[in-house]
């Protein structure tokens, strides 16, 4: 196995991108990918950076061969608590940084943690979680899928600010995608009920035309937790009638990111194609 270290702002994006570059295509890495850092720098008395190598370390050696369709292609380890002594091993597709200074700041997003490695002073020790049985029934991957550098996405927010004019701008950049980050259930402000917000209508009227163009809009959830489920409520339905993709994504907004990049790189901008591939 190998262990990657980087700073801890963007290792949950790092540990999405190489799981998909190794398992996205029904694959499985050919050994144990375990990404760590630290919370605090390694100068301090509270660092957690000599615990987290230690079980990244541990994990990459000893751990259980990947199983490539449990979210184990590659992993985060890192501290589970505040306290010293034990790490947690974390699903690389389905984690986030949740604190900016915490030593337990990663925290799965609709997922568990797949082991926690206890150091004691005999030496790391792995409990597998109950519901974590890695099978080895996947081929080994030969090579990662790699991403395409000259996809260019952007990431937005719905809100009160969020206007058709952007849209239209990122459009005149000819970007290939867009990821709006959606409120609740993923909704966007794209309705004018009371006659009062016409500038919903005109961001309905942009996004209509992204999608007409061929372009793909992709919806994720602000709240980070559940689902997108767009089929709830008539406005929900209406994004999904212009065209609008996530419906039933249980993504980060970050892996949400990620994971349409990697599509694109494989399938270009087939809006259908990665609709039907999305969950």
């Amino acid at each position: 196995g190998v262990v990657v270290t980087q700073g801890t702002d963007t290792m949950h994006m790092t540990s999405c991108a190489l799981s998909l570059a190794w398992a996205g295509e029904g694959g499985r890495p050919p050994g144990r990918i375990a990404i760590t850092g630290s919370q605090r720098s390694s100068d301090r008395g509270s660092s957690d950076a000599a615990e987290n190598l230690i079980a990244a370390v541990h994990w990459a050696a000893e751990g259980p061969a990947p199983d490539g369709g449990m979210a184990d292609a590659a992993v985060i380890v890192m501290h589970a608590g505040s306290d010293d002594g034990k790490c947690t091993v974390l699903p690389g597709c389905s984690v986030r940084k949740h604190h900016s200074s915490r030593r337990d700041a990663f925290r799965t997003v609709n997922s568990r943690p797949l082991a926690e490695i206890s150091l004691t002073k005999e030496g790391p020790e792995t409990r597998l979680m109950d519901w974590y049985e890695p099978s080895d029934e996947r081929e080994v991957s030969q090579q990662p899928a790699l991403f395409n550098p000259d996809v260019k996405i952007t990431q937005l927010l719905a809100g009160p600010h969020l206007r058709g004019e952007v849209i239209n701008a990122i459009a005149a950049l000819d970007h290939d995608a867009i990821v709006i980050q959606g409120t609740g259930l993923g909704h966007l402000p794209i309705e004018d009920p009371m006659g009062d917000a016409p500038e919903n209508l005109e961001l309905r009227k942009a996004i209509t035309e992204w999608c007409d163009s061929g372009r793909i809009a992709l919806v994720s959830t602000l709240c980070i937790g559940g689902p997108v489920n767009m089929a709830v409520y008539s406005k929900g339905r209406g994004q999904m009638e212009i065209g609008i993709i996530g419906h039933d994504s249980r993504c980060g907004p970050d892996a949400a990111l990620i994971k349409l990049h990697w599509l694109i790189s494989r399938h270009g901008r087939d809006a259908e194609k990665i609709a039907a591939l999305w969950t």
